[in-house]
């Protein structure tokens, strides 16, 4: 029986190696939110954009089956903004859509 263990173990490396490697690390689309009780604003690589533009931008984006990311600037950062941009997301496509459980420091 011990000479089978060796080309099972081999085999069982062999495929997850393989599977890992299909499977490279890619930066999620990150999208900041800041508001205040009265305003969101929607940042997208430092640029502020506007909900209609963070569709465009975002669309090419989920069609790449990249995760989106949504960072919030502040804790007073209103979930009625980090739900907006949440749902703009899930709009361009993103099956994916995460939020950090702290805000940016």
């Amino acid at each position: 029986m011990k000479p089978l263990i060796f080309p099972i173990v081999a085999a069982a490396f062999l495929i997850a190696t393989l599977g890992c490697a299909s499977h490279t690390a890619v930066t999620p689309f990150n999208v900041v939110v800041r508001g205040s009780s009265s305003s969101c604003t929607l940042a997208v690589d430092d640029r502020i954009v506007t909900t209609a533009e963070l569709l465009e931008i975002a669309r090419p984006e989920a069609k790449s089956r990249r995760r989106a990311q949504i960072n919030w600037a502040t804790e007073e950062t209103p979930y009625r903004c980090i739900g907006g941009a949440i749902y703009a997301l899930q709009l361009a496509g993103f099956k994916d859509v995460a939020t950090p459980a702290e805000p940016l420091q």
